[in-house]
């Protein structure tokens, strides 16, 4: 018998367009309620991103949403808190993380009203710190989600209930090495070589019919297999009799044990030696420094929208220049970061009293940063 604990994280950029959306959300977002209708055994815990609710609502998707309302308020899908625009927390003030999580609640209780009771909370690319958690567990959440590689020392035990040292917050680890598979080709093909009765894979939701098409029947196999249950996350939880104490360490859900010898867990989003990492935080810093002296401006509400929707994770991400694995596209898109870039500066346009000098200081940051961009880019690709 096997226990199959399956997260899925489901998110779209808040810039994204809207033929991408289309294509992921035939692809993906509409799957998955069909699966659960085709087959009534599926259950899944999953992180609905704010930014990815807002898209959906604004381009039309009412009746998709209803049907995972429906999903949701059934107990078949467990829904999770997150951060309303995807940043990474770990780099935020305080406030801000405050911010985005009670905006991320307010959306998700907008769109699917009663059945948004969550017990869990997602951390956008699960990067931990202690300062995150904290703030979590002050809102009342009671279990985070994280990657083995967060465990201090060793490999977390899957009959174990684990609780964050002077916080109080349970937290559940995922395997990384199968959540970087396709499960339910995985866990078939592999069950009789698998040591734990629990299998705890937490992935982009996206990896269903969007990045991989299942071609050989393992939706129907896997969903119709009465030798593997699927608990929800706090259903799981709550049947571990053991309990230990642990301090996770600051990390991501890619981390690697040499970031963290140098001193950088967080270096997808903030490598000290990428120009243009520190370049967006040296701005972002500002936008939400001028924004928020400007709380009585007429358009302060606009302007924090856009501030907010900058601090999405993906420009930074888009400015890695890294190869995750051998078989991945390098992460580099100038016309990616340049779009958190841009929200930014419109940030600081959309305030309607602000000094001259402000205004330039703003304009110059971004002529520069998107000028870095753009050489970057090209001292690289060009005649290619």
């Amino acid at each position: 018998m096997i226990t199959w604990i399956n997260f899925l994280h489901l998110y779209q950029p808040p810039t994204q367009s809207k033929e991408v959306l289309d294509q992921v959300t035939q692809e993906s977002y509409a799957l998955l309620p069909e699966l659960m209708r085709r087959y009534p055994r599926m259950r899944f815990t999953i992180n609905f991103s704010g930014s990815l609710l807002e898209l959906l609502e604004t381009h039309g998707y009412h009746a998709l949403l209803e049907e995972y309302r429906e999903l949701a308020a059934d107990g078949r899908i467990e829904l999770v808190g997150s951060a309303m625009y995807h940043p990474i927390l770990a780099l935020f003030p305080e406030d801000e993380i405050r911010r985005q999580i009670i905006m991320h609640t307010e959306m998700n209780r907008k769109i699917f009203g009663d059945a948004y009771r969550p017990k869990g909370f997602y951390i956008p690319e699960m990067t931990y710190s202690k300062k995150v958690a904290d703030v979590v567990h002050a809102l009342g959440f009671e279990w985070l989600i994280l990657d083995e590689f967060h465990f201090p020392k060793g490999k977390p035990r899957s009959d174990t209930r684990y609780v964050i040292k002077d916080n109080g917050l349970r937290v559940l680890f995922r395997n990384r090495s199968f959540s970087k598979t396709f499960p339910p080709e995985f866990i078939l093909t592999h069950r009789h070589e698998i040591e734990d009765q629990a299998i705890i894979i937490a992935h982009d939701g996206e990896l269903y019919g969007h990045w991989h098409k299942d071609d050989k029947g393992y939706y129907e196999k896997a969903f119709t297999d009465s030798g593997i249950t699927m608990p929800t996350v706090s259903e799981y939880l709550d049947t571990l009799k053991k309990e230990k104490e642990v301090t996770p360490r600051e990390s991501s859900w890619e981390s690697l044990e040499e970031e963290l010898a140098a001193n950088n867990p967080f270096i997808l989003w903030n490598a000290s030696d990428n120009a243009i990492h520190q370049a967006l935080w040296r701005f972002a810093r500002f936008v939400i420094k001028t924004v928020n002296a400007h709380r009585i401006d007429i358009n302060y509400a606009l302007a924090r929208r856009h501030a907010d929707r900058g601090m999405a994770s993906c420009a930074w991400w888009w400015a890695t220049r890294a190869q995750l694995v051998a078989t991945s596209p390098v992460c580099w898109s100038p016309s990616e970061i340049e779009k958190g870039a841009r929200e930014l500066v419109v940030a600081v346009r959309t305030i309607d009293h602000l000094p001259l000098a402000t205004r330039l200081k703003a304009e110059a940051s971004y002529a520069r940063l998107t000028k870095r961009i753009w050489e970057t880019h090209w001292k690289i690709h060009a005649g290619s």
